[in-house]
């Protein structure tokens, strides 16, 4: 098994590339940061948008405390 260290990767980077930054409303930048979590005997992925590693860091700790599965999705409408 190949084991990714973000850590190497991202200091090998001047940026990440453009479909990894996006802005808010406010024309704050927001990043796409990967989480991790195991069940089952085996690794699972997801990911979130936040405005940097901190931010990252809080959301994950609010979703310890709050995170609910609202549904299935099935699709999405771009504006």
């Amino acid at each position: 098994m190949n084991v990714l260290i973000f850590s190497r990767v991202r200091n090998n980077r001047d940026a990440p590339d453009a479909a990894f930054v996006t802005t808010d409303g406010d024309n704050r930048k927001l990043y796409r940061f990967a989480l991790q979590y195991d069940m089952g005997g085996k690794s699972w992925a997801s990911e979130i948008w936040a405005y940097s590693a901190e931010d990252a860091e809080q959301r994950v700790a609010a979703m310890r405390r709050s995170l609910t599965m609202c549904g299935q999705l099935y699709g999405e409408v771009e504006a």
